[in-house]
């Protein structure tokens, strides 16, 4: 699949023609796709300086062929137009010699319609070094819960097959929702919170995947906007680009887009992963730890045999009970009966927690996520009717409150 390189014939645009050229030659390409958008009239002397822009990169030692196309219609209209055409997986342009409107510049305008990652250049020289094997790239990878940015993180991956990247992952957290999350108190809305900030440091490491080697996670408090976090983030770290996943909101939505005001405001190059984009799978999840539910009936017993079969040796089975803030319990007698439950035979290592919560669903989904398990298991006694719609199960309930995998054990 080509590269498509977006050129006003400006230097800005031949530096991003170089990194265009460099990305190609490192994936193997042959060939890379120069487009320049005019009118239907191009007169012969426009054709004769995009020609130079491309001859200048195909005689240099990359030796790639640059094939020049000028094209009618809008900048950002053509652009992704003739990357579906062509069947691209990737643009190239440039951040700088852009127009100045928050919403409207032309780099901003081509992210929200690509159907493919989209590199906004700002400096070459570091891609360029990179490619020559002679620096590693510093990224700044966003980190959220969404899908997109799952692409950004698979895209880094991909990218780190190539040369040394040194990844940090920078997370934007509100001290109110991470107490939800987490279940921890935070004592106000502006300070930092350690020990959220320490879970999610390993949380983030862990949703990155692969080889942890240089990779720095950079977890941040939030008062203002997201994007402003993560450009403070970029500047601290000195890196050389940023990669996040785009919603690609149109419209009055822009003002409020993360990708808008990283793109329009940042100091290195940013590269944008669109919903659609089609990004090889580089990392796959993995299970290390998994925490089983069990209110020690016979049947909600049952789930945990299923912890432990989807839990590797080695891992970490969590088999939880809640009990009610009122309640009076022998908790010697409940933890002998929770570690009963595991089987002889297991090679995974078993913890036990009594948790305390009038809500169960809530209590399960904070402790999950205290302790970094990958899968929760409990099993549901099917309420269906007039029961479901009063009482509502734990499983249902945990579904939502959760933002992890649930595997749910149905009643025969």
């Amino acid at each position: 699949m080509p590269i498509i390189c977006g050129t006003d014939l400006s230097p800005a645009s031949n530096s991003a023609l170089d990194v265009a050229c460099a990305l190609a030659a490192l994936r193997g390409d042959d060939e890379v796709i120069l487009v320049h958008v005019a009118g239907s009239d191009a007169s012969d002397a426009l054709r004769t300086r995009l020609d130079a822009q491309a001859t200048r990169v195909s005689s240099s030692p990359i030796a790639l062929r640059v094939r020049a196309e000028i094209v009618p219609g809008t900048i950002e209209e053509a652009i992704v137009s003739v990357a579906e055409t062509e069947g691209a997986d990737l643009i190239v342009i440039s951040r700088t010699g852009e127009g100045n409107a928050k919403v409207g510049s032309t780099a901003n305008a081509i992210v929200s319609n690509s159907h493919v990652p989209v590199v906004c250049v700002q400096d070459p020289a570091p891609w360029l070094a990179f490619a020559k094997k002679e620096r590693p790239l510093r990224v700044l990878v966003g980190i959220d819960d969404s899908a997109t940015c799952d692409l950004g993180v698979q895209w880094t991956h991909a990218l780190r097959t190539y040369g040394p990247v040194e990844v940090f992952l920078g997370a934007v957290y509100y001290p109110d929702d991470a107490e939800s999350h987490y279940g921890v108190h935070a004592d106000n809305i502006i300070d930092r919170v350690p020990e959220v900030e320490a879970m999610m440091a390993r949380d983030l490491v862990h949703r990155f995947g692969g080889d942890p080697t240089n990779v720095f996670p950079r977890p941040r408090r939030g008062i203002g906007r997201i994007g402003d976090h993560l450009l403070e983030l970029a500047e601290e770290e000195k890196v050389d680009a940023i990669v996040l996943g785009t919603g690609q909101k149109t419209g009055l939505g822009r003002l409020g887009s993360v990708s808008s005001v990283i793109v329009h405001d940042a100091e290195s190059s940013v590269v944008c992963l669109p919903p659609q984009a089609q990004v090889p799978t580089m990392t796959v999840p993995t299970v290390r730890m998994t925490l089983v539910a069990t209110d020690l009936s016979s049947f909600a017993n049952r789930a945990v045999s299923y912890a432990f079969g989807i839990t590797p040796a080695g891992g970490t089975v969590h088999i939880v009970h809640v009990v009610k803030e009122d309640a009076e319990v022998d908790r010697a007698d409940i933890t002998r009966q929770l570690v009963a439950l595991a089987p002889i035979s297991a090679a995974q290592k078993v913890e036990t927690h009594i948790v305390v919560g009038d809500d169960a669903a809530e209590a399960l989904a904070q402790t999950a996520a205290r302790h970094g398990v990958d899968v929760i298991c409990i099993s549901s006694r099917g309420r269906s009717g007039i029961t479901r719609a009063l009482v509502g199960s734990v499983a249902d309930r945990l579904l939502r409150a959760s933002r992890l995998p649930v595997l749910v054990l149905r009643p025969a």
